[in-house]
């Protein structure tokens, strides 16, 4: 059996709200989630369920309020540098093509260009 590439355990992510600093509100709540190695996994639901918050987890973008995230049976500590990931907001660099923007990250942690472009 092939160990697990990533794992949320029991994930609860909760926020201030940006109204009423007294209150709080829950994006992700008890999720369980595993994703094999190699595994292609969609994240589909309305507006506002916590898709985002989620990935941002998986990514180590953001620590849950509850839980604990594994890569490959190690706990993540910081950004996963085992994932790729690419921003649902305007974050691309507009003089670089599609394509350099996709190695950026890549090339961030060091890889050389032919290693990016593999």
């Amino acid at each position: 059996m092939s160990q697990t590439a990533l794992a949320l355990q029991g994930v609860t992510c909760t926020f201030v709200s940006r109204d009423n600093r007294a209150q709080r509100y829950t994006a992700v709540e008890n999720v369980t989630l595993s994703v094999a190695p190699g595994e292609f996994v969609s994240v589909v639901g309305p507006t506002g369920c916590g898709k985002s918050t989620l990935l941002n987890v998986g990514a180590g973008l953001l620590d849950p309020s509850t839980g604990s995230v594994h890569v490959f049976g190690q706990p993540l500590s910081g950004i996963n540098a085992r994932a790729g990931y690419m921003f649902q907001t305007e974050a691309l660099m507009p003089w670089r093509t599609a394509r350099a923007n996709v190695m950026a990250g890549l090339e961030f942690r060091g890889a050389s260009d032919a290693g990016a472009r593999a």
